[in-house]
């Protein structure tokens, strides 16, 4: 018979799983837009690409605070 002790081994190391998992999908995910803007960046041989995105960022979170 398994005692709630298991049980909660079994949460943590599903949380820490899950919580691993999620970094690293994340990172994944920000690392792929940096490497695309960098590489805008450098084809267009300005620093305008980081200017477009920082503007989007601002629009999408002015939207957000007022929704």
């Amino acid at each position: 018979m398994i005692n709630p002790a298991d049980y909660t081994i079994i949460a943590v190391v599903s949380g820490c799983f899950g919580l691993l998992v999620g970094f690293q999908l994340t990172h994944i995910t920000y690392v792929k837009r940096l490497t695309t803007l960098a590489k805008r960046c450098v084809d267009t041989g300005t620093i305008a690409p980081v200017l477009v995105e920082i503007e989007k960022t601002r629009i999408e979170r002015k939207t957000d605070i007022q929704a």
